[in-house]
């Protein structure tokens, strides 16, 4: 009995280079990040969490979360805009230190660091830049390794109070830890 798959050499080079693209697509799989939602930290505000992504490691305390005046710099508020918000809406400050343990270059968490602000109706702020000088963003671009480092996050909440902070990994989303209050 004749196999009439392989009676000609076009359906022999067909199948090898089938096999080739199933191997070689084997190869491009890129690993899974060390740090995701299934492992990411979870703990309460003064809890120091610990940040591993593979590249970086990092400590990491979320200290309080409170209203605050807009700082300098911080743009428009939605308060006092009765369409457009709810009463007793304000910016919200979290005061956060991280410790930078190990790090390649002093500015990677300045770029790879987002701090969100999440209601306990699922609203999520994104974190506010500002002009103030204990903004973190403005300290972590020379954070290197060993260094410990002191800054403020600040959202615009004009729907409800901030009662989690989600520190998230700007670039590839990836939940890094978080802060229940």
């Amino acid at each position: 009995m004749r196999d009439h798959f392989t009676d000609s050499p076009s359906k022999l080079a067909a199948l090898a280079l089938a096999g080739f693209l199933v191997a070689a697509a084997g190869v491009g799989v890129v690993s899974a990040p060390r740090a995701w939602a299934g492992d990411a930290p979870i703990g309460h505000i003064g809890d120091t969490l610990r940040v591993d992504t593979g590249t970086y490691i990092a400590d990491v305390t979320v200290s309080s979360v409170t209203p605050c005046d807009p700082p300098p710099g911080f743009g428009y508020t939605r308060s006092g805009v009765p369409i457009k918000s709810f009463p007793g809406s304000t910016p919200n400050r979290a005061d956060v230190t991280i410790h930078a343990i190990r790090v390649p270059n002093p500015h990677i968490m300045a770029t790879d660091f987002s701090f969100d602000g999440v209601t306990p109706f699922a609203d999520a702020y994104k974190p506010r830049a500002s002009d103030a000088p204990d903004a973190l963003d403005n300290v972590l671009v020379n954070a290197p390794s060993g260094a410990i480092v002191r800054g403020e996050v600040y959202w615009d909440a004009y729907r409800d109070p901030v009662s989690t902070v989600v520190l998230l990994d700007k670039k590839t989303g990836y939940h890094l830890a978080q802060w229940n209050l």
